[in-house]
C-alpha cells in the first residue's frame, strides 16, 4: 500500500510540473494591416513585449494588460520585425514583416 501511495504521488509531481510548462502560450490571431494581434493565457498578463528591428535594435517595450494584446506598426519603417513576449524564464518570439 505504502508502495502504491509512493508512485501515486511520483506521478502526480510529474504530472503537474508539465502542466505548469504548458500552461503558458501565445496565438497569434492576425497580421494584417500593419497590427500584429495576438491572445496569450492568463499568466503572462505583466509579461513584458520587446519590439526589435533587423539590426536586433530595441525599438520599443510595453507591458502584456489583458488576455488580447494588439501592437501597431503603422508608423515604424517597413522591414522584418521580432516581438519578443518575455515572463520569469519564458520567451515567445513572433517574426513581424510590416509592408
Amino acid at each position: 500500500m505504502k508502495a502504491f501511495v509512493i508512485i501515486l504521488l511520483v506521478v502526480s509531481v510529474f504530472t503537474t510540473a508539465s502542466a505548469e510548462d504548458s500552461t503558458s502560450w501565445v496565438k497569434v490571431l492576425s497580421k494584417k494591416r500593419s497590427v500584429l494581434y495576438f491572445k496569450n493565457s492568463k499568466d503572462l498578463i505583466g509579461a513584458t513585449i520587446e519590439i526589435e528591428n533587423e539590426d536586433h535594435d530595441l525599438i520599443e517595450s510595453i507591458l502584456v494588460e489583458s488576455k488580447r494584446t494588439i501592437v501597431d506598426f503603422f508608423y515604424l519603417a517597413p522591414g522584418a520585425y521580432l516581438v519578443k513576449i518575455k515572463k520569469g524564464g519564458k520567451e515567445y518570439v513572433i517574426e513581424y514583416l510590416n509592408k
